[in-house]
């Protein structure tokens, strides 16, 4: 069943620079003739804000007020709109009066504007803004009401995700058994998508397709590399390299015995007599430290023992300095809070009565005796109370004086004591000094030891019989140097030849790899074409069957619902279509209005629904198609200066 709803009446009262207009239709479809600037629009918007707040292009930042011809708001004036809606028959009254406020601050006799307010009526009766909120709502929700009641909002006012969602919910679910049903190929997509939606999987295919794409780039660019970076090793002979480096190995062990030979024979006894005379030297030095220590040792304690006395001497000395100065500036700071407490004092108790208001603050006019009396029992109490209070403070200033003077006194004492200890401990490191230094002067060096000296000269003898001969070992030995050096360069250049071989070896079998990944590699990329196409066609079956049961449920208006993309691919719009013209490209105004009419209809139908239909711009329509709404067609007319209405035949059904 069809809710039916029709315009009665509508009434502007001082509405956007309308004085007074009162569309009368009775229910039935009306032409509004008028000049261009006589209100026309005017009355959509009063109708559309009434019910909504807003114009009839959906803002709600308009203005209401009649304007002066300077641009200025006429201001003690309200404004007000109303109407009569005839609801399948009932007749139901809506009013909103929109009017300034104006207060008088106190002290002052002129008013003062203070802001706006808005009052509500339903049926004559007085109601709250939520209220008549409530009421509109029941009769109809806003977003049904400006489809159906403008042939431009679809189209013009929408935007296209929120049209396509209209018509999606007009044409029903497509179900993907519907989609397969048309091509059984599309059936593989399921175990694909794996419970995840279309466009996750497209997601998902991009930037794989973005990653292989990247990786497939690199593959040709990394097999030159490798290629350009290979040796040329056709002239050379693996096993014929390593048979070479076999036998410089060999050579060189040899050469490297006879060296070693020549020189583990060369003063064996000499040698082992170094090692003997060295060992004795040192035994002798650790015998002249030894005697040394004991002479010397208990000087040197005794000395170190009487420098840290006089370093800890010195710094409870200087922690004593410290805490002096600490109590000097609290004993001075005492003394400042006692002077200033005793100001206090004095100046509170010079204080009396007589100082004090004895007259009433508001009339002027003296207290009474009983209150002055009263007031000097308070008076007198609370400065008692403030002297007291200050005495005490006083004498806890007090006892902490004595306390910290007798502390300053105490450390007066010691910092006393530790001068006298310090001067005592000086004196008496100096002569630990003196001690320690004697000690040491008493020991006779080591050059005076005859055994020392001996055996000293002993050692440099045999050094030296050992340098003369070294010096005629040498020119042997650097001769078999020579010939190991020759064969450790042959040796590397046979290494660096077998090294070549190696690596073209792993640059080749590197190069197969990266061949072997690139094949794999596009394998991915035509299973992620597949995949693709695969979607893609899914979502072009399942577009033309939801643009097929959209358009079968219209008479006029056909919807493309998707666009195809240079890449073949296809991407969502929702674009109104006339006998093959699109809406914003070219339609003419006739077109746009009877597909916007067709529209209606259909969403009349699906919502089970009927409202007045406020056709702006009707003189372009040589006829308007049929519909089962009431018209309201607003006309420009040159010659009408003045709104004039002309009612069309009774198209209420009978009720009236």
């Amino acid at each position: 069943m069809t809710k039916n709803i029709r315009l009665a009446e509508l009434h502007l009262s001082n509405f956007k620079g309308v004085k007074s207009f009162t569309l009368e239709t009775g229910g039935a479809s009306a032409k509004v003739y008028g000049d261009n600037a006589t209100g026309k629009t005017t009355l959509f918007d009063a109708f559309m804000w009434l019910l909504f707040d807003k114009d009839s292009e959906n803002k709600k930042d308009f203005e209401i007020k009649t304007l002066s011809k300077d641009n200025k708001a006429v201001s003690g004036i309200d404004h007000e709109v109303s109407t009569v809606l005839l609801i399948d028959g009932k007749s139901v009254e809506l009013k909103k009066v929109y009017s300034e406020k104006w207060i008088k601050k106190r002290g002052s006799a002129k008013q003062v504007f203070s802001g706006h307010t808005t009052n509500y009526h339903v049926n004559g009766v007085p109601v709250k803004k939520k209220e008549f909120a409530e009421k509109v709502n029941e009769i109809i929700s806003e977003d049904i009401f400006k489809l159906i009641t403008s042939p431009s909002y679809f189209n013009e006012q929408m935007k296209w995700q929120d049209r396509l969602a209209v018509l999606m919910e007009i044409g029903g679910a497509v179900t993907d058994e519907d989609v397969i049903k048309q091509d059984s190929s599309l059936s593989k997509l399921q175990s694909i998508l794996d419970e995840r939606s279309l466009d996750e999987q497209k997601s998902i295919l991009a930037e794989k397709r973005k990653k292989i794409t990247k990786l497939m780039e690199q593959y040709p660019v990394r097999i030159d590399e490798i290629n350009r970076s290979i040796d040329d090793v056709s002239d050379l002979d693996h096993e014929q390299l390593k048979e070479e480096l076999k036998a410089l190995e060999s050579s060189l062990m040899a050469l490297e015995d006879n060296v070693r030979s020549i020189k583990a024979d060369e003063g064996a006894d000499r040698k082992k007599r170094v090692l003997q005379l060295e060992g004795d030297l040192q035994q002798i030095m650790n015998e002249y430290d030894s005697e040394r220590f004991q002479v010397v040792n208990e000087k040197k304690e005794a000395y170190y023992k009487g420098k840290n006395d006089l370093s800890q001497i010195q710094f409870d000395r200087s922690n004593l300095i410290t805490k002096k100065e600490h109590l000097t500036s609290f004993l001075s700071q005492i003394d400042k809070e006692r002077f200033e407490l005793r100001e206090e004092w004095s100046k509170k108790y010079e204080e009396s009565f007589e100082d004090h208001q004895t007259d009433c603050p508001t009339c002027g006019q003296a207290l009474p005796e009983e209150k002055i009396q009263a007031a000097i029992e308070k008076f007198n109490l609370q400065k008692s109370a403030f002297l007291e209070r200050i005495a005490d403070k006083g004498k806890q200033l007090g006892i902490e004086y004595d306390n910290k003077q007798n502390e300053l006194y105490e450390v007066d004492e010691q910092l006393q004591k530790l001068n006298l200890e310090e001067k005592f401990k000086a004196s008496n490191l100096e002569k630990l000094k003196e001690n320690m230094e004697q000690a040491e002067a008493s020991i006779a060096s080591l050059s005076d030891n005859p055994m020392y000296l001996a055996k000293v000269e002993e050692l440099e003898k045999i050094n030296n019989e050992i340098q003369s001969d070294e010096q005629e070992t040498s020119g042997a030995v650097q001769t078999i140097n020579e010939q190991i050096k020759e064969k450790k360069q042959e040796m590397k250049l046979v290494l660096n030849d077998l090294l070549c071989i190696d690596k073209a070896k792993q640059a080749l079998k590197r190069i197969e790899e990266l061949k072997e990944e690139e094949r794999k590699m596009a394998d991915e990329y035509n299973e992620v074409e597949q995949q693709s196409f695969l979607i893609e066609e899914f979502i072009r079956t399942k577009m033309n069957l939801m643009e097929e049961r959209i358009n079968n449920a219209f008479k006029f208006a056909r919807f493309k619902l998707f666009e195809e993309q240079v890449n073949g691919g296809l991407t969502e719009t929702c674009e109104t279509l006339y006998e093959g013209v699109p809406y914003s490209k070219g339609l003419n105004n006739a077109a746009r209005i009877n597909v916007g009419l067709d529209i209606i209809n259909t969403l009349n139908e699906h919502y089970g629904i009927s409202a007045p239909i406020f056709v702006d711009n009707a003189e372009a329509v040589t006829e308007l198609i049929e519909t089962d709404s009431q018209l309201i067609s607003l006309v420009v007319s040159k010659k009408d200066k003045q709104l004039r209405v002309v009612n069309q035949d009774d198209v209420t059904g009978g009720y009236r």
